[in-house]
């Protein structure tokens, strides 16, 4: 898929995305992992990484906050990503269209 920029939606620090910046290593997220009381060492290979994160999480549930996180992250993550591609295509197709549906897909648009 074709974006204007493979740089993570979530932070400031103007790096290209990759699975571990999204999921462990972007600022933002750190702190919320990090309000979960989830620690990852991101220097360590991945098994080992999340071994040691559910060691020092210390609670059965692990691996349900984890999973519900994660999921949190990528639909946030993508909403970010989408709803703005969405709303950019949206309004190019207004420039291709009848004056008299343009107008109506504005007002559409306008109410999102």
């Amino acid at each position: 898929m074709h974006l204007d920029s493979y740089n993570c939606v979530l932070c400031v620090e103007n790096v290209e995305e990759d699975i571990k910046h999204l999921f462990f290593c972007c600022p933002f997220l750190s702190t919320c992992w990090l309000y979960l009381n989830i620690q990852w060492d991101t220097s360590l290979d991945f098994q080992t990484m999340m071994l040691c994160a559910r060691e020092s999480f210390n609670s059965v549930v692990f691996r349900e906050v984890v999973i519900m996180s994660m999921w949190a992250i990528w639909t946030q993550h993508n909403i970010i990503i989408f709803d703005e591609g969405f709303l950019s295509c949206m309004k190019a197709v207004t420039l291709r269209v009848k004056p008299r549906i343009k107008g109506k897909i504005l007002i559409w648009l306008s109410s999102l």
